[in-house]
């Protein structure tokens, strides 16, 4: 008798700990603030639904490049640079609710730590990313850099003769591959070398157990935000082992063609991704393909 048809959610799908924190912060907001407008320093979190239900709460993403009006101003997840927060901290007519990913706040005080030191600082990440801006900020211009591969370290880091010190670490949700990858180029160096593994443990566990379901299954879903840089991640890393992988936001993105003839159903999502929204779109794989979840 041939196995029957399984949808498998990863356990790791989801909100991690620095979302959830953020989310609830801001949730809590309009209570605890009834007579006060409240705003956060762009989108909290990167998925459109969640800052869609929040904007229903009143809570509303403001523009980054205007001063934010009085009253309440939440930080978002991937927190902000150095300089704004200063001025922020100086105004009187604001409330600051700082939801910066705990993991986030820990990898800019390195950063500022190693650049006031005199380390060459090296960050994986993307430099468009409102987390590696911040973490850019921490740091001085003169010895603080970002790369997003081996590549973009510089052949005179590699040819200098004398002795170096460089302190590497990445944006927290970054490969661990890549991260591992330039580590250990950078270990050929003469000098010193210190490795700051910034990259969070749920980041970690949430791509090994993606990879592994895509070994597993005939086709693969990641759910997220388009702009999320984990979810995009998780995406690229399930597309080398499953071309039959697919990037979806809702419910409404499903194609039934990609479930023809698949007997494993494999689904993985963001950081960013409400556990409502992977329920919805199970409930929809369920009724175009009639299989079960496992």
């Amino acid at each position: 008798m041939s196995e029957s048809p399984r949808i498998k959610v990863a356990d790791t799908a989801g909100f991690c700990f620095g979302v959830r924190r953020a989310v609830k912060l801001a949730n809590e907001a309009p209570e605890k603030y009834p007579d006060k407008k409240i705003s956060t320093l762009g989108p909290i979190i990167h998925n459109p639904q969640v800052v869609e239900q929040l904007s229903r709460l009143g809570v509303e993403p403001a523009d980054l490049n205007r001063d934010p009006e009085p009253g309440v101003v939440i930080i978002r997840s991937h927190g902000i640079t150095r300089k704004l927060a200063e001025e922020l901290k100086e105004r009187p007519d604001l409330t600051l609710i700082d939801a910066t990913c705990p993991f986030v706040r820990r990898a800019q005080e390195i950063v500022a730590k190693m650049s006031s030191a005199g380390y060459q600082v090296i960050i994986i990440g993307e430099p468009d990313h409102p987390e590696v801006a911040g973490l850019i900020s921490y740091g001085e211009p003169q010895n603080t850099r970002v790369v997003t591969s081996l590549n973009d370290i510089p052949d005179t880091f590699f040819n200098n003769r004398r002795p170096s010190r460089i302190a590497l670490l990445a944006q927290t949700t970054q490969s661990q591959q890549l991260y591992n990858e330039i580590a250990a180029a950078l270990l050929t160096i003469k000098g010193e070398l210190r490795c700051f593994n910034t990259i969070c443990n749920a980041t970690s566990d949430r791509q090994s157990e993606a990879l592994q379901l895509a070994k597993e299954c005939d086709c693969m879903l990641i759910i997220g935000g388009r702009n999320s840089a984990n979810t995009n991640r998780l995406h690229e890393l399930s597309l080398e082992k499953q071309p039959n992988s697919y990037h979806v936001e809702t419910a409404e993105d499903l194609h039934p063609e990609w479930f023809s003839q698949k007997k494993s159903i494999g689904i993985s999502a963001g950081a960013s991704t409400p556990q409502w929204l992977i329920d919805e779109i199970v409930a929809r794989i369920i009724e175009i393909t009639g299989i079960s979840k496992s």
